[in-house]
């Protein structure tokens, strides 16, 4: 069966080490405050969001008995945005009009699958039905943060020190360009279940070319180079879906050469950047 991720533990770390494996109360419902930035292009963007989440599986399942193996199959897990606003700005406040805009994506949603092993897949974006469609890239983006903050665990006993190597596929919202992530977790203490953890993220381009919607069709563009790094830190217990603290930031840099260019014309590449904050 063919596994959308790959975990690789390069270091168990120190003693004491226990198996970390999340063991959430199917019924639960987790509220959480995320401060979600998202840049396309330069420093031009969105100020900073407030959103307002509400977390849970979709099918409260029977809750395994005491030492009863996880379930084999994922847990489909809804993140609900319960309020959107801006983050603090100067006097005067956002303009109404982006105000209001906002407040429509309450009720937007976003539909993931959690692994045993803790690892998301198969997002699905859910605008509300008010909501303009513009700010589908703020629910890619929520996505990708939400991916970004949950650590796939590893299937052996760790301790404090461990790390381990998680690489999957993703697409960076902002770009719509898929890419091949690695991410490092660390695990830098451990205070009872509360695991803290820091991640280093390295994305690569899986293929040379990246197709456009334009005006009359598709337009391919080939990536020149790419860059793009990320790093964040976050703490993690058995009991939640969603980190207890977390701060990351994720940055992305393509030159991109247009269709048919050559010579002179390829020296003029666009320059493409995206760059995520999430706390």
């Amino acid at each position: 069966k063919d596994v959308p991720y790959k975990i690789e533990v390069i270091d168990a770390g120190s003693e004491p080490r226990a198996q970390l494996a999340a063991k959430v109360d199917p019924k639960s419902e987790q509220k959480v405050a995320m401060t979600l930035g998202l840049r396309m292009g330069g420093p031009q963007g969105l100020p900073n969001l407030e959103l307002g989440l509400s977390i849970k599986a979709d099918k409260p399942a029977d809750k395994p008995k005491e030492g009863a193996p996880a379930p084999a199959a994922p847990t489909t897990v809804t993140a609900k945005i319960t309020s959107a606003t801006l983050a603090s700005m100067s006097i005067g406040g956002p303009p109404k009009e982006l105000a209001d805009a906002l407040a429509k994506l309450k009720g937007s949603a976003l539909r993931y699958d959690l692994s045993p092993a803790n690892a998301v897949s198969n997002q699905k974006p859910e605008l509300a039905k008010d909501a303009d469609p513009g700010l589908q890239p703020l629910l890619a983006a929520l996505g990708e943060a939400i991916a970004l903050l949950t650590p796939p665990l590893p299937d052996k006993p760790v301790g404090a020190g461990a790390y381990w190597m998680v690489t999957d596929r993703a697409v960076v919202s902002g770009a719509q360009l898929p890419v091949l992530r690695y991410r490092v977790f660390k695990i830098e203490k451990v205070e009872g279940d509360v695991v803290s953890l820091s991640v280093d993220t390295r994305q690569y381009a899986e293929g040379a070319d990246l197709k456009l919607p334009g005006p009359n069709g598709d337009v391919t563009l080939t990536i020149d180079r790419l860059d793009s790094a990320g790093k964040g830190t976050l703490t993690w217990s058995p009991s939640s879906y969603a980190p207890g603290t977390a701060d990351a930031s994720q940055r992305l840099q393509a030159l991109l050469v247009p269709p048919g260019a050559s010579g002179q014309q390829a020296a003029q590449r666009s320059v493409a950047q995206v760059e995520l904050t999430a706390k």
